[in-house]
């Protein structure tokens, strides 16, 4: 059992971490209400699915210009943007910028979490 300081480490890094690479605080979607049940997780996957559940990865880029320089910046192409749509079972008709910008961003903050945050947090959850 982890103790309260390492519950606090781990919430701790978990906001520096969240803030630093995603652009928001991670914990304020976690189903735990205080820093001393971090314990309850026994790694990051499991992390990431509360995360999940609480909508923590969904990003919404609103207005046709935000979406077009977002696409612009990150997927000219529209090639990864419209793989993750397909994936989500849209069709054509069912998109538009603002959609394929959206399902884009959420998909690269989730790709963060696992590059920039797990690991660490995988480091501190084992101790």
């Amino acid at each position: 059992m982890k103790t309260k300081t390492q519950n606090t480490i781990i919430f701790d890094a978990l906001n520096e971490l969240s803030s630093q690479y995603l652009g928001d605080n991670a914990t304020d979607f976690l189903n735990v209400t205080m820093q001393e049940d971090l314990n309850s997780y026994n790694d990051s996957d499991e992390l990431f699915q509360d995360l999940q559940d609480n909508g923590y990865f969904n990003e919404e880029i609103i207005y046709y210009y935000n979406a077009m320089k977002y696409l612009q910046e990150n997927d000219c192409s529209l090639s990864e943007s419209l793989e993750i749509a397909t994936e989500y079972g849209y069709t054509t008709e069912n998109l538009n910028s603002e959609t394929l910008a959206s399902l884009h961003a959420s998909r690269k903050k989730e790709e963060d979490f696992f590059e920039y945050v797990a690991p660490e947090i995988d480091k501190l959850l084992n101790n």
